[in-house]
């Protein structure tokens, strides 16, 4: 049931993650409008433009999302036929170096994706990396899936990998696009399924000329095990894990078009005149105010309204001291993002992080590891699975679990080849 409190309102776990997701897409204008309405009323439409250039939400996601930076990472018993497969574009030099410690870098093509499904997965809950193949170009591609139009059900005993996946995408169909649901179906392993949904019915056959049903289903190891072709990363039962973060986005961004609109209209004094008038100015505007735009170029010429009674000018001051509104706007947003665990310091204004947090954000980063491991290393496997059953590269690819190693760890693994050739050379 959804309750409502001047425009708040209490959002369901698919309306949360369609929330998280057009956010992380900066797509998310009307949300900002709705919240500013709740928070300023009628004042929402009169502070000029909002101001969308605060993104909370996706800013914690980018100090955390930083695993497949540099160095590449490095995977483990990585085959050249299996990179090439997916398209890799490594440097030669980069391929021997990471030879010489016992794998190869991770093809360029599966960081990129990974980075992106990730993003979706630290700011919406869990995402998803479909895996298919071109024809044309005789590669694997992989394609990010985002939460908003993933559907999982987790059947079996394993938390880390859904039972059936509904995945809603577009087809096209009879020369038409058509809104479609892939199900993918694990619920008995002797019996797999993969079938395409367009208004509730079965349109396999008639889209891909068969069906994947029980044996037909080739997606599969080669012990016989079948696997979705799309990997989770994440879960759905964390759906509001993020919402403080979201939240704050939307009020950051509603406080500093006020802000904004501070500086434009109330951060700077203002000038009164008493019982004068401006030579030449014989105009009133509506609600009795005069004036004209002037520069530092212009002469002003005031008049006494009223000879026996001389007016007079002064100046106020600015009707609000916009560098401390700003500063606590600032704080506001630190706050948020230091209640996730991310380290900030409130009293700096911007350049490098302090070490100790440095420190912090690479411990926060670190913790990302053993999921993305997994990640990369089921996405590798099951391409080199697609593959060997395809026969799309002529060798056998290996199936097994990949090892994957980011930044510090392959900074480590580099540096013992160097220790290792140093010891050699003194002997």
């Amino acid at each position: 049931m959804l309750s409502s409190y001047r425009g708040w309102r209490a959002r369901t776990p698919a309306q949360q993650v369609e929330l998280a997701v057009r956010i992380l897409d900066g797509a998310h204008f009307e949300d900002v409008l709705t919240r500013a309405k709740a928070e300023l009323g009628n004042r929402a439409l009169q502070l000029g433009p909002l101001d969308m250039t605060r993104n909370t939400l996706l800013g914690y996601v980018r100090r955390i999302n930083r695993a497949h930076d540099s160095p590449v990472p490095l995977v483990d018993g990585l085959s050249a036929e299996l990179a090439a497969l997916l398209g890799d574009q490594s440097a030669r030099t980069t391929v021997q170096l990471y030879g010489e410690a016992g794998g190869r870098p991770m093809p360029s093509t599966l960081i990129s994706a990974a980075r992106e499904a990730y993003k979706y997965r630290l700011g919406a809950g869990y995402a998803g990396l479909l895996i298919g193949y071109s024809e044309r170009a005789r590669q694997v591609y992989l394609e990010v899936v985002k939460p908003d139009t993933l559907h999982l059900e987790y059947h079996s005993h394993d938390p880390m990998e859904p039972t059936i996946i509904r995945h809603e995408r577009v087809r096209t169909m009879d020369g038409r696009q058509e809104l479609a649901v892939d199900v993918y179906d694990l619920s008995d392993l002797d019996a797999p399924s993969f079938r395409t949904e367009i208004n509730g019915q079965d349109k396999t056959e008639e889209l891909y000329g068969q069906t994947f049903d029980g044996d037909d289903y080739w997606w599969r190891y080669s012990d016989g095990t079948p696997f979705h072709r799309l990997v989770v990363v994440g879960d759905t039962r964390h759906p509001y894990a993020t919402d403080p973060l979201v939240q704050t986005t939307l009020s950051v961004c509603t406080l500093y078009t006020h802000w904004l609109s501070g500086i434009r209209d109330a951060g700077h004094p203002q000038r009164n005149v008493r019982g004068l008038a401006l030579v030449g100015l014989d105009s009133e505007s509506e609600g009795g105010q005069n004036g004209i735009q002037t520069g530092p170029e212009t002469i002003l010429q005031w008049v006494d309204v009223d000879p026996d009674r001389p007016g007079s000018h002064w100046q106020d001051s600015p009707a609000a001291d916009m560098e401390a509104v700003g500063r606590a706007i600032r704080d506001y947003e630190l706050t948020a993002m230091a209640g996730l665990g991310l380290p900030v310091g409130f009293e700096r204004t911007g350049g490098e992080p302090l070490a100790y947090e440095q420190q912090a954000i690479d411990s926060l980063i670190a913790k990302t590891y053993p999921e993305l491991r997994r990640l990369d290393s089921e996405v590798l496997r099951r391409v080199a699975a697609m593959s060997n059953r395809a026969d799309l590269v002529g060798v056998e690819l290996n199936e097994d679990p990949y090892g994957v190693l980011f930044r510090a760890e392959v900074s480590d693994a580099l540096g013992d080849i160097d220790d290792e050739e140093e010891t050699l050379n003194n002997e």
